[in-house]
């Protein structure tokens, strides 16, 4: 079979789908492979940022840096190394959520690979899956209310082609839409926003200090 017959309209039309599940979890020995790699990615990059190595003279013995790596300060230094690796790898999970919205994934599915909740998904990626559905013409995708003293996030739910909000009350108490739950309009959700944000006003007296 060569490479015209195996990429058929078949093949293409499989392609445009996203498989459920489209992943499995690693196994012990991967999981510990992938912990082995960043290790040694994290020990690299500690030798090139640690002061101490970078203050070994030239004649020191070639194993002198391995010697180090016993010193505080170059543990701190892989300490740094390993929060540049987990900035990298956030920066490298936003391109991969984005990419995965274009290609028809939903925040449902974004949610379980990150092993967080749809809500969450839609919290930390807004804009993921705006591609598979556009608000209405004018409206931004994501806009902010003010209301009674706290704050409401209202944003286009691409996948349901709908409008969903989470916020908090001036009292401190937190609140959203629901896990499965969108509105038709913005207005709607905004109004639905707006009398949480009532509810959750902070009273004042009659010269106007917080009770």
């Amino acid at each position: 079979m060569g490479s015209d017959d195996y990429y058929d309209d078949a093949f293409a039309d499989d392609m445009a789908h996203v498989r459920d599940p489209a992943w499995t979890d690693p196994d012990p020995q991967q999981a510990a492979q992938i912990r082995t790699q960043v290790a040694d990615l994290a020990t690299e990059l500690a030798d090139q940022l640690s002061t101490r190595v970078q203050a070994l003279p030239a004649d020191a013995p070639e194993d002198a840096h391995l010697v180090v790596r016993d010193a505080g300060d170059w543990v701190l230094a892989r300490m740094r190394a390993l929060r540049e690796i987990r900035t990298a790898a956030e920066m490298l999970a936003d391109e991969s959520a984005g990419a995965a919205g274009i290609r028809g994934a939903g925040y449902p599915q974004l949610g379980d690979a990150w092993a967080i909740t749809r809500q969450g998904a839609r919290k930390k990626w807004p804009q993921a899956v705006s591609a598979m559905s556009q608000p209405p013409a004018g409206q931004e995708i994501r806009t902010t209310i003010e209301a009674f003293g706290g704050t409401a996030d209202l944003s286009w739910h691409a996948t349901e082609g709908g409008w969903w909000w989470i916020g908090q009350g001036a009292d401190g108490t937190p609140g959203d839409a629901g896990e499965e739950t969108t509105y038709d309009t913005r207005e709607e959700a905004a109004a639905i926003a707006g009398a949480f944000l009532q509810q959750h006003a902070v009273p004042t007296t009659a010269n106007g200090d917080t009770k």
